[in-house]
């Protein structure tokens, strides 16, 4: 069903309404879908369960299966896309598995394969389309972070003692592949759940590391942060909550006016429950965040949230300032236009 939000936008002394809507598209997948990446208007790839990967190349009117063959047991929950033809995928659980694509999905090429018990990569970034990070929940101590510098073809983990320490249980959570985010050309953030929701930062591609807590951080294992997006290299809004309680409204948006050394409770208006994705309308002060118990708009650079559906996804991409997809359980895919 159409989704349609009408908002009233005033620059100067004119006035004009703009609408957001959401548009369900047809996939013929029944895959949970938490990754989604939009290269454009026109391109876009989601991978999920099932060792599922989709992509679009007309907007969405049309979704091709370009699933990794014989991975029909592996999770894959993020995507980073550069092209119609170029992607890459990363699985969460063990055996952790990064495979890459130079023909639109035709072929696929495993590029990493790490078979410890314990490893549990939930998110990856790239600053360009050869430079990339990723990283695991904490094992011995540390995050398990690895980085490329030729496109995803080779990855190299990061010596652990330039990590700052990290308690028992400390990881992300891997549910839209957003709580790792990149920026500029070498700058990196990390957003953790409890028991502390740490941010870990570095400017220099994962050669250092600052890290400080948050007061996002929940009583239960089940919280903390989801999702975090940044518009300049000192504003940035993360997203989360507990995914049990998923219309809790408390300590679930935060924001940063200073790189991420401090955060502040966004604590009116906030949105409308657990969110595991805070995306923003490039070029706007306008962001998208969204949850298995719906999706809101902040036109307001975060300060105040509006619900636009009730209808719940995993992740968010924009191609552009008008164009971006969600994606969710059950090969739910939707466009999000913006007139």
């Amino acid at each position: 069903m159409l989704k349609t939000l009408l908002f009233l936008v005033t620059i100067g002394s004119a006035s004009y309404a703009q609408e957001v809507k959401i548009i369900p598209q047809e996939t013929a997948s029944g895959a949970s879908l938490r990754g989604i990446s939009a290269v454009n208007e026109k391109v876009a790839w989601a991978s999920g369960t099932g060792g599922t990967v989709l992509r679009t190349v007309d907007g969405g009117t049309t979704w091709q299966n370009v699933t990794v063959p014989e991975e029909t047991k592996t999770d894959f929950r993020d995507i980073e896309a550069f092209s119609a033809n170029e992607a890459i995928v990363i699985s969460a659980g063990s055996p952790a598995k990064i495979y890459k694509t130079m023909d639109g999905g035709k072929n696929w090429k495993l590029t990493y394969l790490n078979e410890d018990e314990k490893i549990f990569y939930d998110a990856m970034g790239f600053w360009d389309s050869k430079n990339g990070i990723a990283f695991s929940d904490a094992m011995d101590g540390h995050l398990v972070i690895i980085t490329t510098k030729d496109g995803g073809e080779t990855w190299n983990e990061i010596d652990y003692k330039k990590l700052p320490p990290s308690p028992e249980g400390e990881g992300g959570f891997a549910a839209s592949g957003t709580c790792l985010t990149t920026l500029g050309k070498s700058t990196v953030w990390i957003g953790l759940g409890s028991p502390a929701s740490r941010v870990f930062k570095s400017e220099n591609k994962g050669e250092t590391w600052t890290v400080v807590e948050t007061p996002m951080k929940r009583p239960k294992l089940t919280g903390g942060i989801f999702s975090l997006a940044f518009s300049t290299p000192t504003y940035g809004i993360a997203v989360g909550g507990d995914y049990e309680d998923d219309k809790n409204r408390e300590q679930n948006a935060a924001i940063t006016k200073d790189g991420g050394q401090t955060w502040h409770i966004v604590k009116e208006n906030q949105p409308n429950g657990y969110r595991s994705v805070v995306a923003l309308v490039p070029g706007t002060k306008w962001w998208v965040s969204a949850g298995t118990s719906g999706v809101d708009l902040s036109k307001d650079n975060g300060l105040t949230w509006e619900a636009v559906t009730t209808d719940g996804y995993h992740a968010a991409s924009f191609g552009s300032s008008k164009v971006g997809w969600l994606s969710g359980p059950k090969g739910k895919i939707a466009r999000i236009d913006i007139e």
